[in-house]
């Protein structure tokens, strides 16, 4: 009689257990279904909870090392954004997103690095996407629960996507730009074809806080090669000269592409035919030839601009080098000799105006440059090189 009282006890106890473990599965899988709190596991990718945009989900990471895989379905080109909230102090998250291979021996192939959130991508196309959250050393762990939510914005900038040269957007000179640096990272190429020789310049109308434009030109020897870049990054304005036709590439990023914003910034590239009439002469073998008492025209454009002159005097004397560049452009002046092929440096670096003295039948080079290679101008102004008499020689040295 105990035995059988013992044995029903045991089988109430039993089923109570049972029906609870039973309640707690269908509620995790209802959780898993509905998306509001995706339970374990979700610990590979083929595991990964379906989430749905916009909506506010529960996540742990209670114990060291846990990751956690999802999946949002997306309906076209556009950004996702992964944010989080109600984070544990003792935890760092970062997120990650991967390819499923679902053929493969290894399931998931990463096509981003780990990024602390919330952190936002770029989607091309209507697709199922997978990422996985994780601490970020994988030493921490905590039972609170944490909210988090993938946000998806349908594409705005009209243009994307351009992030490759061979998806590069072609311009006209003159045309207004609208375009937005969005997400972080984001690069945006364009081109523009040039018929002649003279300076394409980029300047920006308006850019959106915090964004901080700059760009970077480049060539191409044909569309199966790999673009070759002019220029090293500059900040707008920014320009280059271009002494042959052609199509030329550049690409635009916020500075550090730690920044991004969904306004959108407005900047047009212009193409200005050459004014400067002793361009080309940025090398010492393409060197403008001048004469004593010689008055020429040139221009420091764009920032950057090095211009060179050889000048052979017939006779030994005393030149003075003058000229009256606007005023935000101050000029320095290099004077060198060629000796035995290779060039030798005269002087450092000095302000104009100047005198030198030169010895007659010798070849002489001097370069000109704005100080600090941050002003140009778009009109040319007079260069002087002009002798003087030993009156006006004390004069310069006083």
């Amino acid at each position: 009689m105990k035995l059988y009282s013992y044995l029903k006890y045991g089988l109430i106890i039993f089923s109570i257990f049972s029906l609870c473990c039973s309640c707690s599965f269908l509620d995790k899988k209802n959780d898993k279904e509905s998306g509001k709190g995706i339970g374990e596991p979700n610990n590979t990718i083929l595991e990964a909870g379906i989430l749905k945009t916009g909506e506010i989900n529960t996540m742990k990471i209670d114990t060291i090392g846990d990751i956690d895989w999802y999946a949002i379905p997306v309906s076209g080109q556009g950004y996702l954004t992964v944010s989080t909230k109600k984070v544990p102090e003792n935890l760092n998250l970062q997120v990650r997103f991967a390819e499923k291979q679902a053929w493969e021996k290894e399931k998931h192939k990463w096509y981003t690095d780990w990024n602390y959130m919330p952190h936002t991508i770029s989607v091309e196309k209507s697709d199922t996407l997978y990422f996985a959250i994780i601490d970020n050393h994988n030493d921490e762990a905590s039972d609170e629960e944490i909210e988090f939510k993938v946000d998806f914005i349908e594409e705005f900038d009209e243009y994307e996507p351009n992030d490759q040269p061979d998806e590069a957007v072609e311009v006209a000179s003159g045309e207004l730009m609208r375009t937005a640096f969005f997400p972080k990272s984001d690069v945006d190429w364009f081109k523009i074809d040039v018929d002649t020789s003279g300076y394409l310049m980029i300047r920006a109308k308006s850019v959106p806080e915090p964004i901080s434009v700059i760009v970077r030109y480049a060539t191409r020897k044909s569309e199966f090669d790999k673009v070759e870049y002019i220029k090293d990054w500059q900040t707008l304005p920014a320009g280059i000269q271009v002494t042959e036709p052609g199509t030329y590439y550049f690409s635009l990023i916020d500075n550090h592409q730690d920044a991004m914003s969904q306004e959108k910034a407005e900047w047009k590239v212009d193409f200005i035919e050459e004014m400067d009439p002793t361009e080309p002469n940025n090398s010492f073998k393409e060197a403008y030839a001048v004469t004593t008492n010689d008055t020429v025209q040139m221009a420091i454009f764009p920032k950057g601009d090095v211009d060179i002159f050889k000048l052979t005097p017939e006779k030994s004397a005393a030149i003075r080098i003058s000229a009256d560049a606007p005023g935000d452009i101050k000029l320095q002046f290099r004077l060198h000799v060629i000796e035995d092929f290779e060039e030798k440096r005269l002087t450092e670096w000095l302000y104009l105006p100047q005198h030198i003295e030169v010895e007659g039948g010798k070849e002489y080079y001097f370069e000109i440059i704005d100080n600090h290679h941050d002003a140009y101008s778009e009109k040319p102004f007079e260069l002087k090189i002009a002798e003087l008499d030993p009156s006006q020689v004390e004069k310069e040295e006083e």
